[in-house]
């Protein structure tokens, strides 16, 4: 068996490198009779391999070939030569793609041959599978930036090379693993991943060069600036040593030289000589990989860029896009031109930055959109949500730069249209994670093969997840299977995108502002390092556009000071609450304040998310009498949104519209502490609802908290909820039976219209930069839920029962719900009985609403109803009775 398989590693690589000595000869289709014998003959493996051996002039046209191989393959392969034959197929499309720098239909090849290895692991060899499918593989999904799933594929090559006892390919994999794990910022796991193959690889071996340059690379991000240069040298002293014949080392070289250049930025000169010993490498001693050719020419671009030489950062700008857009001057290139690659995203972003510097700021501003268009397609071949959150964050610094030219634009020529281009970047850079999850729910409405696979696979997930939470984490075997399991959405997901184009619309704002009503108001925010951006809108466009200073600091301090840190400092200094608020209304609201009679539907941005802007205080004359103070909630409604994507499909969701059903848990079997209002808040709202079905703690268990979510108009929840902010591995709210962990929502088909979480910091929770905060409201809407009345900090217990009973009262005479909310706060300020100390914002201004505002109408109750009718019936009777007479 083992000669079995040694033969068979010894046949691929000389097709392989049939394959790639091909490239070298001008192109050609295989013979049409060569293709026809066999298929006559039924001889799918010789068919495929005269696919494979033919040859072409280029690598793009390769993959093209090998492409027509798959599709025309006339059956599937039975034998085992047929199977070897197809999976040496798709690793040579993969591999053909890669050299044409076309990293994701590389990796789609790749994943495809990974996954035929895994179907037929019996006459799969070992080798083959670590050399030519996992490493490039792993090393592509790190080209990409997608290092959660780039650790994973590299993880299983480690068990494939120690099983085969090559102490050689366990070094290299600890050098793939060492390079992912700095890019992912484990500088320290990165260094110990060096230290293990570096024992292992031979110190005159390229793998040990290639291992002290990953080497290097941490030491340079953990700035161990001296050990980095040492390393780096050593490296290329090594890798020079390299017989001439051996193109991996060669490449290896060609990347040393660059890296050595950006460890070497704060000298300019030293970066440039390292970068132009790359640049005159002979191709011919290297494996030629286009995307690090283009790579190398936007580097030196960069380089004559922070030189503020932008003219001469052009020139290799415009090399960099021959190669990466072939055929196109950079200037017109249009949308359907960008695919998803990051070399890509960083020349079109350094472009822009060039093209607004030597004024020419219409072409620099259409740079920028194709820059984020690219990175919108980089990240839907991204499988981790990290790596998702991780591209959000990353692209947060190019749409200020984005939205601080078009500002200047604006300034300059005032022409409207650089308004609605600022909007549209504000629009672009929020919460597209919560959009295209929001997205995923129509999947559920499918019913074809693989839509029903998507809801089984979920359904698997969910199981692994629980188990992997009740486990401690600490089963690897539950983690690998989850990691697969990912692995596998991902993939039917973007199958789903690619036939139905889900994620891929262009969103105009301007066609949602025409749909508002006359008197609602929408206002944007973009939260830079230093300026507040603001953009007002109504059903006629965009009203205004404003730019101001921004003291992210100073936010952050009112909001911990004031309110998450408890009452206290509002308690007994309410006078340095109130100016500490009215400065803070100057800053945001004084330039254009909110009108009366309108409603107003924030979206909030950076510092800002959790701010209690009906908290704030709009007049600078202080009043001892807190329930007579200026707040800005007597101003106007106000109600939230993440996104206008994503407030869109919030009214445009399908939702349970009848039914009450409410979740009210004071004892708690895990040991946590009894809630004191919890009770209360029970017996003062079931008079006011009509109907309602009411879950009191051992009645309120998981199966009736899913059913409710399934079958209930509002579902209101009065319990514990621990989210990632209290260092909770998975945020969940605690039943009484067990914990209800919020990525079970994926699996819930049917929404209520509310949802009411009358519990503490429901409202709050991780900040992800660009995505706003990942809370409990955050999951239900993610989930489909349309409309969610939630608490930013600890709500009180004594006061928090009575404002949801002004809540509901409210809510069955109102058709805005954002109003009830706001009616409800203003009645408690109004109340005598209230003492003045509860009138501080601390005890009422916790609940927010976003989402629809008119999602639901609550009937109610009947006995108020009944008695309401009786009593317009006695004076109609004797009105009737007098006019009989």
């Amino acid at each position: 068996m083992a000669g079995a398989r040694s033969y068979i590693t010894y046949l691929k690589k000389v097709l392989l490198l049939l394959a790639v000595s091909g490239l070298l000869i001008s192109w050609q289709d295989p013979e049409p009779a060569v293709l026809k014998k066999h298929q006559a003959a039924n001889r799918l493996d010789e068919w495929i391999y005269t696919y494979i051996q033919c040859p072409a002039a280029t690598p793009a046209e390769k993959a093209a070939q090998l492409k027509r191989a798959v599709v025309n393959a006339w059956r599937a392969p039975r034998t085992t030569d047929e199977i070897q034959a197809w999976m040496d197929l798709l690793i040579n499309q993969g591999y053909s793609l890669l050299q044409s720098g076309d990293i994701i239909s590389s990796t789609d090849a790749y994943q495809q041959a990974f996954e035929w290895g895994r179907q037929h692991t019996a006459v799969t060899d070992p080798g083959l599978v670590l050399e030519y499918i996992l490493k490039p593989l792993g090393n592509n999904y790190t080209r990409l930036g997608d290092y959660e799933q780039a650790l994973f594929i590299h993880r299983i090559a480690l068990e494939f090379a120690r099983e085969l006892n090559d102490r050689q390919a366990t070094a290299a994999t600890y050098s793939n693993l060492a390079n992912t794990a700095a890019n992912m910022g484990q500088l320290e796991q990165s260094l110990r991943y060096c230290r293990e193959g570096l024992l292992l690889a031979d110190k005159h071996s390229a793998t040990y060069g290639l291992l002290l340059s990953e080497q290097a690379d941490a030491c340079q991000q953990l700035h161990q600036f001296s050990a980095a240069r040492q390393s780096i040298a050593q490296s290329i002293r090594i890798l020079q040593q390299q017989p001439a014949g051996n193109p991996e080392a060669a490449h290896w070289l060609f990347m040393a030289y660059q890296q050595a250049g950006d460890i070497y930025l704060t000298d300019p000169k030293t970066a440039a000589q390292y970068y132009f010993r790359a640049l005159a490498m002979p191709e011919s001693q290297r494996t030629l990989r286009k995307r690090e050719q283009a790579r190398l020419f936007l580097r030196i671009g960069k380089l004559q860029v922070a030189a503020k030489q932008p003219e001469k950062a052009r020139p290799w700008l415009d090399s960099c896009a021959k190669i990466l857009l072939p055929g196109k001057d950079i200037r017109k290139i249009t949308p359907s031109d960008i695919y998803g690659e990051y070399t890509l995203l960083d020349l079109l972003f350094t472009a822009a930055s060039v093209y607004q510097s030597i004024g020419q700021p219409a072409t620099a501003l259409a740079l920028y959109r194709l820059s984020f268009a690219a990175e919108r397609e980089l990240r839907h071949q991204y499988i981790s949500p990290s790596a998702k959150e991780a591209a959000i964050s990353d692209s947060r610094y190019r749409y200020e730069a984005a939205i601080a030219l078009a500002w200047q634009c604006w300034q300059t020529t005032h022409q409207a249209a650089y308004q609605l281009a600022i909007l549209q970047f504000m629009e672009d850079s929020k919460s597209q994670l919560l959009w295209e999850e929001m997205q995923q729910q129509s999947i559920h409405a499918g019913n074809d093969t693989i839509h029903k696979r998507i809801r089984l696979l979920e359904q698997a997930q969910l199981y692994y997840r629980k188990e992997a939470l009740q486990g401690g984490k600490s089963d690897s075997l539950l983690q690998l299977r989850e990691q697969r399991l990912a692995w596998d959405l991902a993939t039917l997901r973007k199958k789903v995108r690619q036939t139905e184009h889900t994620g891929n619309e262009i969103f105009s704002p301007d066609s949602l502002l025409r749909r508002l009503a006359p008197r609602q108001r929408i206002r944007t925010y973009f939260a830079g390092e230093r300026t507040l951006y603001t953009i007002e809108s109504d059903h006629k466009g965009i009203r205004y556009a404003d730019s101001t200073p921004l003291d992210p600091d100073a936010i952050r301090y009112f909001k911990q000071h004031f309110f998450e840190e408890g009452p206290a400092a509002m308690v007994n200094h309410p006078k340095a609450y109130y100016q500490a608020a009215h400065h803070l209304y100057t800053q945001i609201f004084a330039g254009h304040p909110l009108q009366p009679g309108y409603t107003y539907l924030l979206m909030p941005d950076g510092p800002l998310n959790t701010l209690p802007v009906e908290a704030l205080i709009t007049d600078s004359v202080y009043k001892p009498t807190i329930g007579q103070w200026p707040f800005l909630l007597k101003q106007a409604t106000v109600s939230y949104a993440y996104s206008l994507r994503t407030w869109r499909l919030q009214m445009q969701a399908h939702s349970n519209q009848e039914g009450f059903s409410g979740f009210f848990i004071s004892r708690q079997r895990a040991g946590l502490p009894e809630l004191q209002g919890v009770m209360k808040e029970k017996e003062l709202l079931a008079p006011v609802i009509n109907n309602g079905q009411w879950f009191v703690n051992e009645q309120a268990n998981s199966k009736q908290f899913r059913d409710a979510l399934e079958q209930s108009g509002i579902v209101h929840i009065s319990t514990h909820g621990f989210t990632q902010k209290d260092s909770t591995a998975a945020p969940h709210i605690m039943l009484y039976d067990a914990p209800f962990y919020l990525f079970e929502l994926n699996g819930v088909i049917r929404h209520p219209a509310l949802v009411v979480l009358s519990a503490c910091k429901t409202g709050d929770g991780r900040p992800v930069t660009g995505e706003g905060i990942q809370s409990m409201a955050h999951a239900f809407m993610a989930g489909g839920t349309p409309a969610v009345v939630a608490a930013s900090w600890n709500v009180n217990d004594a006061t928090a029962p009575l404002l949801m009973q002004q809540f509901y009262q409210q809510l069955t005479i109102q058709h805005n719900t954002a109003t009830a909310l706001q009616q409800a706060k203003l009645n408690w300020l109004k109340d005598p009985e209230v003492t003045e100390m509860h009138k501080l914002p601390y005890y009422w201004a916790a609940l927010s609403f976003q989402g629809n505002t008119g999602a639901v109408i609550l009937s109610s109750s009947r006995f108020s109803w009944y008695w309401l009718l009786l009593l317009l019936a006695i004076p109609a009777f004797l009105l009737i009775r007098k006019w009989i007479r």
